[in-house]
């Protein structure tokens, strides 16, 4: 029960870092891709500033993260679902 936890934990915490890493390679390149047109939006405008700071480290640490914790996830539900 405690490892399916932890696997939960790491493929969340692993697709939220892929989530900011889009959203950063996205506003890296056009930094009013996301905004309202004619609207200012401060919490959007910060989480876009932020993505766009740590997308590199998101995507180096979280998809590889979120893929392997998907497969061990995989491989553990093949396992229980053999016996």
């Amino acid at each position: 029960m405690k490892s399916r936890n932890s696997s939960a934990v790491c493929i969340f915490i692993g697709a939220l870092m892929t989530v900011v890493f889009a959203v950063g390679i996205i506003t890296s390149r056009n930094p009013s891709a996301l905004l309202p047109p004619h609207r200012y939006d401060y919490a959007l405008e910060a989480f876009c500033a932020f993505c766009r700071d740590w997308y590199l480290p998101a995507g180096i640490i979280g998809i590889p993260l979120l893929l392997i914790s998907l497969l061990i996830s995989l491989h553990r539900e093949r396992k229980e679902s053999r016996r």
